[in-house]
């Protein structure tokens, strides 16, 4: 009686799991912690420390690579309201 096998086949590759941004991303960011300083993925370089980038300026395909990527830690974030756009008290 065959048996299902129960590894994968030499140079099959695990197919990614599929990772979407959110739709409402107006106001939110994407805090990125490398594990090492000066780590770069998806076109940008990440010193020591937090880095937030505007939801807005990521696409699907960045979004994807950094929140994938082992030696970052992503968490989404609210943006604080900039001076310029505070409402006025």
């Amino acid at each position: 009686m065959a048996t299902k096998p129960t590894t994968t086949r030499r140079g099959a590759q695990r197919a990614a799991p599929l990772v979407t941004k959110p739709e409402s991303a107006t106001g939110k960011g994407l805090a990125v912690t490398p594990k090492v300083g000066g780590f770069r993925r998806a076109g940008y370089a990440f010193p020591d420390g937090e880095t937030v980038i505007p939801l807005d300026d990521l696409d699907d395909r960045q979004y994807a690579q950094l929140t994938t990527e082992p030696m970052l830690v992503t968490y989404l974030k609210d943006l604080e309201a900039s001076p310029d756009t505070a409402p006025a008290t």
